[in-house]
Formats: structure tokens, sequence, C-alpha cells
């Protein structure tokens, strides 16, 4: 009599679909642990060294989940630190004169405005070009021999044919060299006082006027010049 071949098991055998992963989480690791214990051989149990060196490293992996979790944590509750502090403080600075990183501008009905900058070093040459909202050039001003530091270049809301420009918003960008050509770094800024205070995302947005400067673009704020 033929005996038919006995067809193998395809079963892999118990913690193996773990081990095909990438990635291992501690009841992942916890799992496996246990199918190698209930699957030992008898005659040739775990070595007592072996086991405690996985006991280890399941406590290891333990010890860097509580640490990950709490430095979330953590992160969490400093940026809600953060948020409070800064929305506290911004309801508190109403009515200040504010200084931040900015190059718009609203020209109103009084048709003139001081452009301000912040030199890196001594230029001997500056040039400051004003635009439209639309990016057309609209006037350009110059100024030579500034020393480092800030300073501030008056524009009478007209063109460069002495013609008054609409209301509305524009932009400024400054350019400075030396005299041998080399470029000087420059930061324009926007002055005003501060008429209202919007959370956007949790953060604060200052209001000058019907202009919005986000608090982190914000570099000193005091108290308006009444001279």
């Amino acid at each position: 009599m033929e005996l038919e071949p006995i067809a193998g098991s395809n079963r892999e055998p118990p913690g193996s679909e773990l081990l095909n992963r990438t990635t291992m989480e501690k009841d992942d690791f916890l799992k496996l642990l246990i199918a190698q214990l209930s699957h030992q051989d008898p005659l040739s149990p775990m070595d007592n060294q072996e086991f405690a060196a996985q006991l280890a490293q399941f406590s290891s992996l333990e010890q860097l989940a509580g640490i990950n979790f709490n430095l979330e944590q953590s992160i969490q509750m400093d940026i809600l630190l953060t948020q409070a502090f800064n929305n506290t403080l911004a309801t508190t600075i109403i009515g200040k004169e504010v200084k931040a990183v900015g190059s718009s501008f609203k020209l109103d009905a009084e048709g003139s405005v001081d452009l301000t900058f912040r030199l890196d070093d001594f230029a001997d040459d500056v040039e400051v070009v004003i635009t439209d909202d639309a990016g057309n050039v609209v006037r350009r001003l110059s100024a030579n021999a500034l020393s480092e530091g800030e300073h501030s270049l008056g524009w009478d809301g007209k063109n460069a044919d002495g013609e008054a420009v609409p209301e509305g918003e524009y932009h400024f960008a400054v350019t400075a060299t030396r005299a041998d050509g080399e470029d000087i770094s420059v930061t324009p800024l926007i002055t005003g006082t501060i008429t209202g205070v919007r959370y956007e995302n949790g953060s604060a947005v200052l209001l000058v006027g019907d202009r919005e400067i986000p608090f982190g673009s914000v570099l000193e704020i005091g108290m308006v010049d009444q001279s």
C-alpha cells in the first residue's frame, strides 16, 4: 500500500509575526518573551543569564517609553505656558508704542510717513524703493554716509513726478552699500501705537490701526512719546 506524503505545515511558529515587523512596542516585546517561554524545550530550558538579559531589555524599553511620554507632556506644557504668558502680556500693552520687523505700511490722508530701518554697519550709499500693493515702483529715496544703527527717511506721499499717490498699502525695500560696493545687511522696521490684540491659533497678533503684527516680529515695546 502506498502512503501519501504528509503535507508540510505552513504555519509559522508563535511570535513570528512580531519578528516580521520593522518596529516593536513594549506589549509586543512582552508577548514575544511569553511565547518563547511557553514553547521552550523542557529538556533544554532557557539559560538564566539569557533570560535575565531579556528581562533587562524589557525593563529598559519600559523606561524609555515612560521617558518619551513624560517628554512629550513636558513639551506640550511648555507650549501652553508660553502661549498663556504671551496672551496675558499682550492685554497689558494696548496703547504703547511698538517696533517690529516689517516692510509694509499704510499711507493715510496725511500723505506722509517716516520709513525706518536698521543698518548693521556704516553705509556710504542707501536707497529706499517704495512700491504699491501691486508691486509697482512709486518712489526712490536715497541717502549717503549713514552710521550703523537706526535711521528714518521721510516720504511725502508723492511719486517721482511730484504727484500725490492715493491712500493705501505700500511697501519699502532698503539696500545699503559701502564705498567699495559691498552690501550691508539692513532690517526694515515698522512702528506704531498698539490699538488692540487679536488671537490666532492660540498666539497673539498686535493691531496697529488696521495693520497686523505677529508677536514674534516685535523687537521693542515702550511708552508713547508725548513730546
